[in-house]
């Protein structure tokens, strides 16, 4: 099954894995320069290298493995009723203030692209999938019954 994306998001993903590429070749680089210093068990740059290397082919391989990827354009998002690339303005019973909640994938919150995301696979994301304006859904959170209302339904704006 492919995993959503909103165009925007996609853009942004791929010049992160660019990025990541040149940070992988530029670190390539750095561990040959400290190993070619000689002992390598107690070389701290050679092995500062070969971590950050480590970190950068890990977040390279988290991103490739929500591909494939069916990308989302923003003429496809619905405000009718909350679904994929929605902002959503929620107030949750006992409170005084609502927030915003970004439905979106798991994409889109590894990048940190955008505040309070929901990715639309977890519970609270399937709850509000569906719902329309002044609609109400209950959620168990730790034990306890909570219930929400949407209070609106926007587009993300794609900037």
């Amino acid at each position: 099954m492919a995993t959503l994306i909103l165009r925007k998001t996609y853009s942004a993903m791929m010049e992160e894995m660019e990025a990541l590429d040149k940070r992988k070749r530029e670190t390539s680089e750095k561990i040959r320069e400290a190993a070619s210093h000689g002992d390598l068990k107690e070389n701290g740059e050679y092995h500062a290298a070969r971590e950050e290397q480590s970190l950068i082919i890990y977040k390279k391989q988290l991103m490739q493995s929500h591909s494939p990827f069916q990308i989302i354009e923003d003429v496809d998002v619905d405000t009718k009723e909350v679904g994929f690339g929605n902002k959503v303005l929620i107030l949750e019973d006992g409170k005084d203030k609502a927030e915003d909640y970004y439905i979106l994938g798991p994409i889109e919150l590894d990048l940190d692209l955008y505040p309070l995301v929901v990715t639309y696979h977890s519970p609270f994301g399937q709850a509000l999938i569906g719902k329309k304006v002044n609609e109400d859904f209950t959620l168990d959170i730790r034990g306890k019954e909570i219930k929400f209302t949407v209070i609106a339904i926007e587009k993300i704006a794609s900037e």
